[in-house]
């Protein structure tokens, strides 16, 4: 990407950033910081449950999935954008990280190279998440977790599984985020597996 393309790609994102509702970041950034999902099961919208497949045959009988104008808090993508600057915000730099686990830098970068630890690339650093840690330690069999998950995932989408109750988590009759079951020193290999499985 060529300097003024990459200058321009810049402009738009601050254009876009200043476009996104106060609210919506502030909503995200609050979540992310008591690790709560970003979003529950309610305010998905239809066209994020069909497959490829389903979506192509809607179209093919001309009807969309794409959603109606409305208000500018209800925007997908703005609220994407909010939900990703918000989880950029609330990570740990490497060097926080660090400090937060009480290990030398380098130790951060090496887990991050092995994927024992999910960073996000950005502006030349690397941030992490918090869904990760809990009191000064690593969550419980993340490394295992995040060998199994796929690779290409989109972070927002990292973070949100991590944090969203599951209906295969089931403890008292009630459901657990893979981040809380991990947490209570459950079956890490139940963790896994639906790692494996995620779509």
């Amino acid at each position: 990407m060529t300097q003024r393309a990459q200058r321009a790609a810049l402009v738009d994102e601050a254009a876009a950033i200043d476009e996104i509702p106060a609210s919506l970041y502030e909503q995200a950034r609050r979540k992310l910081l008591q690790n709560e999902p970003l979003r529950d099961e309610a305010g998905m919208s239809a066209a994020d449950a069909l497959t490829a497949g389903e979506a192509a045959a809607l179209r093919s009988v001309g009807l969309t999935t794409t959603p109606f104008a409305s208000e500018a808090d209800k925007d997908p993508l703005r609220q994407s954008i909010a939900e990703y600057m918000a989880l950029l915000n609330t990570s740990f730099t490497t060097n926080a990280a660090a400090k937060f686990l009480k290990v030398d830098v380098s130790r951060i970068r090496q887990r991050l190279r092995e994927h024992s630890l999910f960073g996000i690339d950005y502006d030349g650093e690397r941030r992490l998440p918090r869904f990760q840690f809990e009191r000064q330690q690593v969550l419980p069999g993340l490394r295992e977790v995040l060998a199994a998950l796929p690779r290409a995932l989109n972070p927002l989408d990292v973070a949100q599984w991590f944090l969203a109750p599951n209906p295969d988590l089931e403890l008292a009759a009630r459901e657990l985020s893979p981040r809380d079951w991990l947490l209570r020193g459950n079956s890490i290999d139940a963790v896994v597996a639906l790692a494996r499985g995620f779509e």
